[in-house]
């Protein structure tokens, strides 16, 4: 179903078939141009809701944004790449996205994960730890690349870009000054907390997503359009929200590593989640993915701040926390 949001601007809805998520809002601005933002999984559910919006909206040509790498986000690039269309993305998500199109990216990423301490053998094949893999974008992408600053002028509206990297190293947002609409991507979400995790080109993620909250508190934002659930309209208070769940997060991560040294896995399994399992062995694989990258983040967070010990054993981090 297309919503409208207001002038020009539609919401579509599109599902993500096995997968927690569910479903994506996508955002398409209408006008002399039009642009679209995020595209959804590579698959035909996703492909077939794209196209029931261009319908519904009587259009066939559209630029296209991608706020961040993950394949929920830009699975379905490859349907995009023509000459016709401008593909916007930031330097640092768009290098890895095209990285990501190969089975490279996704080895780099199991070997770093085996750093912080999860079990090789818990791997199985690519397709069974991250449901991005399996959905993800087969072609490489001749991005436009955007920046901090530059203007984007769809549907009567000059959208400004915001670099907001954390959740990802190149997230992106766009913001509209005169009728403070943020276009924000998994920044924040309000009905749930974005996943910060360890990437290949981010050591301190946390860290960078505290500045990129920290930056988008000092803009005038009346509606934000996020990418998972509802639009959100009080954006300070869900933004005090996020410090306050991250920095639990943290106090409950010096408290399990009192008193022995952990790797990140340990520690993601000693944490406290919202997930109908009774016990960390039952949590699905993807999960102990997802959990063990947000302990990492955490850990790293803290290491940085040198409240916690980091040392290297057999190609393994572990950690304990300072007395």
């Amino acid at each position: 179903m297309l919503e409208k949001v207001t002038n020009h601007i539609y919401k579509k809805i599109v599902p993500l078939p096995h997968n927690p998520l569910r479903e994506i809002n996508v955002y398409m601005i209408i006008g002399h141009k039009n642009l679209l933002i995020d595209t959804g999984f590579h698959r035909p559910e996703c492909a077939k809701a794209l196209q029931e919006a261009f319908t519904e909206l009587n259009i066939e040509d559209t630029d296209l944004l991608i706020t961040h790498l993950h394949s929920d986000h830009c699975g379905l690039i490859g349907n995009f790449i023509n000459a016709k269309t401008n593909i916007y993305a930031s330097e640092t998500d768009g290098e890895l996205i095209n990285f990501e199109a190969g089975n490279l990216y996704w080895k780099m990423l199991d070997d770093l994960f085996i750093k912080y301490g999860f079990p090789k053998a818990d791997f199985g094949s690519n397709t069974d730890i991250h449901p991005g893999r399996k959905y993800c974008h087969d072609k490489r992408a001749d991005f436009v690349y955007v920046k901090e600053g530059d203007v984007l002028e769809y549907g009567g509206y000059a959208w400004r870009v915001i670099e907001t990297p954390g959740h990802t190293p190149g997230h992106i947002c766009l913001y509209e000054p005169n009728e403070k609409i943020l276009i924000g991507g998994d920044h924040i979400l309000g009905t749930i907390t974005p996943n910060i995790c360890i990437e290949i080109s981010s050591e301190n993620p946390l860290q960078q997503y505290f500045e990129s909250l920290s930056k988008i508190e000092k803009l005038d934002v009346a509606l934000l359009l996020s990418a998972h659930g509802t639009p959100i309209e009080n954006v300070y208070e869900r933004i005090q929200q996020l410090y306050a769940h991250h920095n639990e997060r943290l106090a409950e991560v010096l408290h399990i590593l009192a008193g022995e040294w952990k790797t990140a896995y340990d520690v993601a399994r000693d944490m406290t989640w919202e997930i109908e399992c009774k016990c960390w062995e039952d949590f699905p694989k993807p999960q102990k993915w997802f959990a063990t990258g947000e302990a990492i983040s955490h850990l790293q967070y803290l290491y940085f701040s040198k409240k916690v010990f980091r040392k290297e054993e057999n190609g393994i981090y572990y950690y304990k926390k300072i007395q």
